[in-house]
């Protein structure tokens, strides 16, 4: 009896001391837990005042860019803008504590303003000593209201079927750059048109308005007005990520369809095919080449432009308009690294006669 009292004993001590390493083990993962949980919101407060520190430290960099820009062109004694002025240079960068800020300064008249197809206008609007009456339209005009029309079908006074100027330009440049696609350039160029303009009738045979979008599995419907981002494109119906790349450097968004010119001093060699379009194809692309690689170091005047492409090309007036030797919109991607967090911005700046600059649009992200 007594030997079986001792036996239930140690059987009772063992199980105790298997509880009491359960509850010690039990406890040492509950502080790694704790300690991993604290060590996480640490970190993550961190980075929020970083970030919020980058936020700030980018929005003085855009005052500090205005300043700069302003200054740089209070300098120019000619209109003309080019690529061996000052904003063309090299990066501007900051250090700051923990780290530093960069940014780069383009032309946004370098490449092809996408609204710029619902501009039905043949007329140029967009030459100097307008800027104020440009610069009021920023905003641009609202869309109809099909309800208002009783129907889809909504017949514009214009006629659908007639391109616009920005339509047949990007229509040929599309046509130089997608080879061998399966896709119509001037189809693309149709349906982009569709998504920008305000009414509900298509372009043509190729455009496509709200029934169609209405009747995907995920319905939507165009923006009927001007677009906010070239990736707003891939929300078109026939434009894909194979398209985009190959478009993306050319293409721009500004939020006026009446911005429709392209500097010839500021585009690069890599985009001669869209100087190639913007003059209706009816001068070889070799010579497009050449007008670009041997531009004069402070570019060239617009007379001198047409001068030196000869008399012997025959460019239509409408197509002449759209090309210019000075610049408006201007593009600061910027980015501000504080430790291990980054933040990047980008922002459209617009040009007054007298050489200030405004704000018209940011976003945070990284294209």
């Amino acid at each position: 009896m007594f030997d079986q009292k001792i036996s239930q004993f140690k059987r009772q001590k063992g199980t105790v001391l298997i509880t009491v390493i359960l509850v010690v083990a039990f406890i040492a993962l509950l502080i790694v837990e704790i300690n991993k949980r604290v060590n996480y919101q640490s970190t993550l407060a961190r980075n929020l005042i970083h970030r919020d520190q980058a936020y700030s430290y980018l929005i003085g960099m855009e005052e500090l860019a205005k300043i700069y820009l302003q200054k740089g062109f209070d300098k120019e004694k000619e209109d003309t803008v080019h690529l061996n002025q000052a904003w063309a240079q090299s990066d501007i960068t900051f250090p700051i504590d923990g780290g530093g800020m960069t940014a780069t300064i383009k032309d946004m008249q370098s490449c092809f303003n996408l609204n710029s197809l619902g501009d039905k206008d043949k007329s140029n609007n967009n030459q100097p000593g307008q800027n104020n009456q440009a610069n009021q339209s920023l905003v641009g005009p609202q869309p109809v209201n099909p309800s208002a029309t009783g129907n889809l079908n909504y017949t514009n006074p214009n006629n659908q079927n007639e391109k616009t100027i920005g339509e047949e330009i990007f229509a040929d440049y599309l046509d130089s750059v997608l080879v061998d696609s399966v896709i119509k350039p001037e189809a693309l160029a149709a349906e982009l048109r569709d998504w920008i303009d305000e009414d509900y009738t298509p372009s043509g045979p190729d455009g496509v308005e709200d029934l169609y979008y209405q009747g995907l599995e995920v319905a939507y419907l165009p923006a009927n007005g001007e677009i906010a981002h070239k990736s707003e494109l891939l929300a078109v119906r026939s434009f894909n990520g194979k398209i985009m790349s190959l478009i993306d450097e050319d293409i721009c968004v500004l939020p006026d369809a009446k911005a429709n010119q392209i500097n010839v001093n500021t585009l690069s060699s890599d985009s001669a095919h869209l100087l190639h379009a913007a003059l209706g194809k009816n001068v070889v692309l070799t010579k497009v080449k050449e007008l670009i690689s041997s531009r004069p170091k402070k570019g060239y005047d617009i007379k001198g432009f047409w001068d030196e492409l000869g008399s012997g090309a025959k460019i239509k007036s409408d197509l002449k308009s759209r090309l210019t030797d000075t610049s408006r919109f201007f593009q600061m991607k910027s980015k501000a690294q504080i430790n291990t967090t980054t933040v990047f911005m980008t922002t459209l700046f617009v040009k007054d006669d007298s050489n200030r600059f405004k704000v018209v649009s940011r976003y945070f992200g990284k294209d």
